[in-house]
């Protein structure tokens, strides 16, 4: 077998290339489809599995010659609606350490050849987590995470990419030292922020402009790194600091901040991989709400227990609670009358066959990470043989699976479609006998995420579930759909936000040491709408940053409601899901983003021009859970089912764009409401204001003062000519404008008149 990375030509049985070390696979990254080793192009859908000596060239000048093609495919794809975005991102910067003394003191040839084995090791481990190389320098690479594909965990991706390099290049530093005598070694410096991402290009190449000191601090960070070493800022620390191992080095001066900037060194991945398990490492909040949702997990359970399978899906958007109500399930149920196993599908795993499969297997034969190849194996078959000699079988695909060598000779001789026939037989075999002892608790998380093969071994499994003593349970999101609702024993439990009473429970419970004032309350209630991970990473920020502060025994706001700015962990979430829409739909939220929390569709379908087809989109959108319809009547109106997810739409938008759509959103109001006008005089000074057009911000202000004055709202009246005075002042003085200025004028006196007049009683 050809090796796709040095071309090297192995033997046939050999599952690792003897040169390189890269994993030799017939599968195909596209499709998954499982090929015969010497096969050139993937018999299912015809993408090239090897490549020859010619296309192995790159060019590191050309982003589109290095860049896998499922990645290359998703950025043209999605180009229309990714350039001209604000994504925030982890810029990822390594160089060579010394490179210019190894440079003179080897042949130019020698040294291209290493530094050309240093980047395949860099390509692979940054394409791996989804990131984009953004610059080849002489001696290393700048890459970014989070875009220009938006990546809720992108510091998490950055930080796996980098201690992966380093491991590999430590591997890889060993054999230029002994090969030519030079030591060779890398530095890495990680830092999060925002980006402004330019234009795409056919050849992938990506325009960009960092917001403040994104780029800057993330060279800084790799120019003050041992050889070695992975330095990150405080900003990718405090986005990653569940997930790993972090040394603090203390705080430096770093040129452009006014204060000194704290800064870690990053050592290794923590036993910690999601959300929930970093939860419960810092101590989990009551768990309140969800009656009705246990209820039937509990209801499920026992109808396995009498030999009943069943499928549960269990549904909701991000941090809504799926996880953390299966681990208040899994902790009620009879002690030592179930096994649970549990897989985990992964952001970066979607091109990964088998990879939740892979979780079950190493879950039930208690594969531990480090096990070497005969420990594994002698696991595996102590555990089949105890649990049915018969079942001796499953031994050879089981092998195959977790990479070892498979010891029989007849499996190691079958086509790929039947190793593929094989291995499921042998994972159904196994979990039903596995069941027949003892009730099966079987759980799939972020099924949204899962690779095509997983997702049909779970089609084939759940063909022989009902009668067997399996709870399958599968969490997902809103925009996962399956086949699987058809069969009789399949359930739903769809969990939407908590109620305001379990709302402010959660709120009191996190923030248990004094009292919450309602303002407080009210704030992160209408924002976070009852998502349990919003309200903890909402109410968290705003202590940790001093928006709300405790006095008294009371917890107020200290900040400016409107200054607040969203979390950065919610923010990614949120952009990451948005990033997934389709373009129609992307388009859709991000408009409406700019009308507000609520809109007409009368309005957003003035601007779209879309008509019944944009009625068909909103009805996905509700289904996917972004909005909500309000009312009917008198017209049709929708709102955002989060305060959060209107914020992060809109400001995914330039500044340009804004204007823009603010500029159509007014002109579309006059247009529809020109007979009620009046109505509207508030919003269309907002609209017009953001749109750039202060002159009409200035009449609509003037309009809204006189309407104020005509119910005696004195103070917002006074308010409306202040701020039409303060924009008159940052224009041009026209003749115009200086009419409008006495029209304010007289309206300021006539309302301080009318004040004069009240006499309080």
């Amino acid at each position: 077998m050809i090796c796709t990375k040095c071309l090297f030509e192995n033997p046939e049985e050999m599952q690792f290339c003897g040169k390189c070390g890269k994993k030799l696979t017939g599968i195909c990254p596209k499709c998954n489809f499982q090929n015969p080793s010497d096969f050139l192009f993937c018999g299912k859908c015809g993408f090239a599995l090897k490549e020859t000596a010619e296309s192995a060239v790159i060019d590191y000048s050309e982003p589109k010659s290095y860049t896998p093609k499922y990645l290359a495919d998703k950025i043209l794809t999605n180009r229309s609606v990714l350039e001209g975005e604000r994504k925030l991102v982890t810029v990822f910067f390594a160089d060579v350490t010394n490179y210019t003394a190894m440079s003179e003191r080897l042949d130019p040839e020698e040294v291209h050849q290493i530094m050309d084995g240093c980047f395949n090791i860099l390509m692979d481990e940054i394409h791996k987590y989804e990131g984009t190389i953004n610059q080849f320098t002489g001696d290393g690479v700048m890459a970014i995470f989070g875009a220009p594909v938006a990546h809720e965990n992108h510091a998490v991706r950055a930080c796996h990419a980098a201690l992966s390099i380093q491991k590999a290049i430590y591997e890889y530093g060993e054999k230029v030292r002994k090969g030519c005598g030079v030591e060779f070694k890398m530095r890495i410096g990680l830092n999060s922020g925002p980006v402004i991402v330019g234009s795409i290009g056919d050849d992938l190449r990506m325009d960009y402009t960092a917001v403040g000191d994104t780029t800057n601090l993330a060279a800084r960070m790799e120019s003050l790194a041992r050889p070695g070493s992975i330095l990150a800022s405080r900003d990718t620390g405090r986005l990653v600091r569940d997930f790993f191992e972090l040394r603090s080095l203390g705080e430096i001066e770093i040129k452009g901040k006014v204060e000194p900037q704290e800064h870690f060194e990053l050592i290794k991945a923590s036993e910690v991989e999601t959300r929930i398990e970093a939860a419960a490492a810092k101590g989990f909040t009551k768990f309140v709400g969800r009656r009705n949702s246990m209820a039937t997990l509990m209801e499920a359970f026992e109808k396995v227990r009498s030999g009943s399978g069943q499928v549960l899906g269990m549904v909701g958007e991000a941090g809504v609670g799926k996880s953390r109500l299966l681990l208040e399930f899994r902790n009620r149920l009879p002690a030592g009358e179930f096994t649970y196993l549990e897989g985990r599908c992964s952001h970066y795993g979607s091109t990964m066959p088998y990879l939740a499969t892979l979780d079950i297997l190493r879950s039930y034969f208690n594969i531990k990470r480090g096990d070497r190849e005969f420990v594994i194996k002698k696991k595996m078959e102590e555990n089949v043989l105890h649990l049915d000699e018969k079942l001796k079988d499953v031994l050879p695909p089981f092998q195959d699976l977790l990479s070892l060598k498979v010891d029989d000779k007849k499996y190691i001789g079958l086509e790929p479609k039947q190793k593929r026939e094989r291995t499921f037989e042998a994972i159904r075999d196994l979990l039903v006998r596995a069941s027949q002892n003892k009730t099966l608790v079987l759980a799939i998380d972020d099924l949204y995420l899962i690779d095509k093969t997983t997702e049909e071994v779970l089609d084939y499994l759940i063909g022989w579930l009902a009668n067997s003593r399996i709870l399958l349970i599968l969490l997902y999101r809103p925009e996962y759909t399956h086949q699987w609702e058809s069969k009789s024993y399949y359930n739903r439990i769809g969990l939407t936000q908590l109620t305001t009473k379990s709302s402010v429970e959660l709120v009191q419970a996190i923030l248990e040491k004094a009292e919450v004032v309602t303002d407080v309350r009210e704030f992160i209630l209408n924002h976070a709408a009852g998502n349990p991970l919003f309200m903890e990473e909402l109410t968290r920020t705003l202590v940790e940053n001093g928006s709300i502060q405790k006095k008294n025994h009371q917890y107020i706001l200290s900040t400016e409601a409107s200054r607040i700015q969203v979390p950065d962990t919610i923010q990614g979430i949120i952009a990451a899901r948005i990033d997934r829409l389709d373009e129609s739909l992307k388009r859709i939220v991000q408009v409406a983003s700019v009308i507000g929390r609520e809109f007409a569709f009368r309005i957003l379908n003035a601007i779209m021009g879309m008509h019944e087809e944009l009625k068909s989109y909103l009805l996905n959108l509700q289904d996917l859970e972004f909005i909500y319809e309000k009312r009917l009547f008198p017209e049709l109106e929708y709102i955002f089912k989060h305060v959060l997810t209107q914020e992060v739409a809109y400001n995914s938008l330039l500044l340009k764009k804004r204007r823009e759509i603010h500029d159509k959103v007014a002109r579309a109001i006059e247009g529809l409401y020109h007979e009620s006008i009046d109505k509207f005089c508030e919003v269309l000074a907002y609209h017009y204001g953001q749109g750039g057009n202060q002159v009409k911000a200035v009449e609509y202000l003037i309009l809204s003062g006189k309407r104020a004055a005509d119910r005696f709202a004195n103070e917002e009246a006074v308010a409306f000519c202040e701020e039409a005075l303060k924009i008159l002042d940052q224009i041009a003085a026209t003749e115009n404008c200086q009419n409008m200025r006495e029209d304010i004028e007289f309206l300021l006196l006539e309302i301080k008149a009318i004040s004069d007049e009240i006499v309080p009683v």
